[in-house]
């Protein structure tokens, strides 16, 4: 299996009215990445000043190369990661970072996991799927472009057929089709304005609803053959309870005119029928505010751990942004830069926000969450805990590839192999691992069965007991108590412990010298189970 998701990695490198419309100038300038950056730091400075708030202090080197490794690649730094980020002094160097990360194989790999989970929501988890993100995001195909592979095609090809999934899983019920699409890619939830008007938003009306479903009506599906009907209207009840046709409508109220009835009348009744999909792709695109603003804001929870439209599909008039005039901002730079995800990414975490402390040292109660005046602890994903965990205890192996391997690459024409497959193997033992852990909420809560998993269960013992190769066992070598806690420390946590730290583990080690290879065990065991470790910070 991993053999063959390396070759499908490798293959191509080797060879409603609620916002105003984002207008697009033809001649507009792209600004730099860095001015991307320095406008987001501008409304955010703004933001604090208007609410006489003082942000955070800059997070330390150790608990920023912890969040952007986390956020970038799925995983903890390798101790290895860490002391050379700590010993570099270059002024430059969090810049470089990011832009090493990002330009690394495993940004791709891992992002198309967190896009995954963004787009499929319940039915995610398809290789296939999965994987034609990850070759997608590898190769910088623009997010329009895959939206339109999502909805349109083409599937009759390997590299784009699996994207058809979306809508296969969806296309046996055009409301479901309907609700799922408007909540993913445009940021609104209309589920609530089927039987009558939306009770608490007033720019949902039933017609918003059905004028969406009705997109979607003759679209067929099932086993991965997606298709669309000749013919096919929607009726549904209207307050007064007689029955309507409902108008092919977009979210922003644009009536279309129905793509069969306008082919017929200008090249005849023989004419082929134009795609109600095809319809809503280019009003989608053409109109822009929906589809923009709805990524920005997802990938905006994602690094931040609250979007600036909160929750991220009740995007509308009674719902602003948290920063007024932020998020239109970038939406209309990320529409102007041809929906470029690896430039948005790259200007959200090199903003001062992103990379402030989550520890609230002022005497002042903490900030409300969209102030952004402080980074919000958020708990690690499934996959993020599952890698992490097996990389802390030293179960899994993270390299930088040796000189002899990077020469093979160059030569190849194929950047990052190494790493690609130590990813991938490491994807393969985290699968059943990750099942024990909770997925990731903002009221996250630790259940109970993962705690007992995590006390009690043999496969995660086994994680911990001590073996040659892994972290007990490397720490049993260890003579100097202060050396064993800090490689510990550094491995598992990703930072240098403190004096405190160091003095009370030695001296809780010196009563644990008749089973001291324990005691190393129990050490492990307190550390992977801390808050420290299952959120990042």
């Amino acid at each position: 299996m991993i053999g063959t998701r390396l070759f499908w990695m490798i293959s191509v490198v080797a060879l409603g009215g609620s916002f105003a419309p984002i207008v697009v100038s033809a001649d507009e300038k792209l600004v730099p990445v860095q001015q991307v950056t320095a406008k987001i730091d501008g409304f955010l400075e703004s933001h604090w000043s208007a609410h006489k708030i003082q942000p955070a202090k800059p997070a330390d080197d150790a608990m920023f190369l912890r969040r952007v490794t986390l956020d970038l690649t799925g995983r903890i730094p390798t101790i290895r990661e860490l002391d050379e980020f700590l010993a570099n002094k270059a002024r430059d160097k969090r810049r470089k970072l990011i832009e090493q990360l990002i330009d690394g194989p495993e940004f791709s790999l891992h992002l198309g996991n967190v896009l995954d989970g963004m787009i499929q929501g319940r039915y995610a988890g398809n290789a296939e799927f999965v994987d034609y993100l990850r070759r997608s995001i590898r190769d910088s195909k623009p997010w329009d472009v895959v939206f339109r592979e999502m909805m349109l095609g083409p599937w009759d090809t390997e590299p784009s057929k699996p994207a058809n999934r979306f809508l296969d899983k969806r296309a046996k019920t055009s409301d479901v089709l309907a609700i799922d699409t408007a909540r993913t890619f445009f940021g609104v939830d209309i589920s609530c304005a089927k039987c009558h008007d939306h009770p608490l938003v007033d720019d949902w009306k039933q017609e918003h609803f059905y004028g969406m479903v009705a997109f979607f009506n003759r679209t067929t599906g099932g086993k991965g053959k997606i298709g669309e009907k000749k013919e096919g209207e929607v009726t549904f009840l209207g307050a007064n309870g007689k029955e309507k046709v409902a108008k092919v409508m977009f979210l922003s109220g644009q009536v279309l005119e129905d793509p069969t009835v306008a082919t017929a009348e200008s090249l005849g009744e023989n004419a082929k029928p134009l795609s109600r999909r095809e319809k809503l792709v280019q009003v989608a695109l053409e109109q822009r505010e929906f589809f923009s603003r709805s990524l920005v804001n997802r990938l905006w929870e994602y690094f931040y751990g609250r979007g600036l439209v909160d929750p991220v599909d009740q995007m509308h008039s009674g719902n602003p942004s948290a920063v007024p005039g932020l998020l239109e901002w970038l939406a209309k730079d990320f529409a102007s830069s041809g929906y470029d995800l690896r430039r948005l990414i790259t200007a959200l975490v090199n903003t001062r926000a992103y990379q402030l402390s989550s520890r609230w040292e002022q005497e002042t109660t903490p900030p409300a969450a969209y102030l952004f005046a402080a980074a919000t602890l958020r708990p690690l994903s499934q996959r993020q805990l599952a890698f992490s965990l097996l990389l802390a205890t030293g179960n899994g192996r993270f390299e930088s590839p040796d000189p002899v391997q990077q020469r093979v690459e160059r030569y190849a024409g194929v950047r990052g192999l190494k790493r690609i497959e130590q990813y991938l193997t490491l994807e393969s033992q985290a699968t059943e691992l990750e099942k024990s852990f909770d997925e990731r909420r903002p009221e996250f809560q630790s259940s109970v069965s993962e705690a007992l998993f995590l006390s009690n269960n043999p496969a995660a013992q086994e994680l911990i007991a001590t073996k040659e190769q892994n972290l007990a066992g490397q720490l049993g070598t260890k003579e100097d108590p202060r050396e064993l806690i800090s490689q510990a420390v550094r491995t598992i946590l990703s930072r240098v412990p403190s004096e405190t730290e160091l003095h009370q583990l030695s001296a809780w080690f010196e009563h644990q010298k008749a089973d001291r290879p324990h005691a190393i065990e129990n050490l492990i065991w307190a550390l992977v189970t801390s808050a420290e470790f299952r959120f990042n910070h």
